[in-house]
């Protein structure tokens, strides 16, 4: 499987930071608006056994999914790909204390290229320039909202 890895670090408490990646409505504000991300139906707030279906727009291409999310505690959230274009995704989130109001976040996500036809479109190359950009965004879109005081 591919890794991708990527972290920021926050100027927030840890437990607002997971509060808020917890509570699935927040999804679209921290996504990259070029990706489209709609949500068709998720639980409020992410637990264990829990399903996302949700559309995103990718390489040109608007896609289906469906996220179960495999693992939830204070400092983490991990989500896997059960329906969708790629055989495997596996995306961890996970949140590193570093003080009182200090916290890192790492996304880290493992996948499995696709076959057939998609891979000539679904290449490394892209994903990887997809998941930089998306979580450049990501982070800072969090650090406008711990300036704005939404996250502290």
């Amino acid at each position: 499987m591919l890794q991708f890895l990527s972290s920021v670090t926050l100027q927030c408490p840890a437990a607002s930071l997971r509060a808020f990646l917890g509570r699935t409505a927040n999804l679209p504000e921290i996504s990259d608006p070029d990706i489209e991300l709609e949500i068709l139906s998720a639980p409020e707030t992410v637990a264990v056994g829990e399903k996302i279906v949700f559309r995103i727009t990718a390489l040109g291409l608007r896609q289906r999914m469906t996220h179960e999310y495999r693992a939830v505690t204070d400092l983490e959230i991990h989500e896997c790909l059960v329906d969708g274009p790629m055989p495997a995704w596996h995306h961890h989130q996970r949140i590193q204390v570093l003080g009182d109001t200090e916290c890192q976040l790492t996304d880290e996500v493992f996948f499995q290229l696709p076959g057939g036809l998609m891979k000539f479109v679904l290449t490394e190359e892209r994903i990887r320039e997809s998941l930089t950009s998306g979580m450049a965004y990501r982070y800072a879109t969090l650090q406008d909202l711990v300036q704005s005081g939404a996250l502290s």
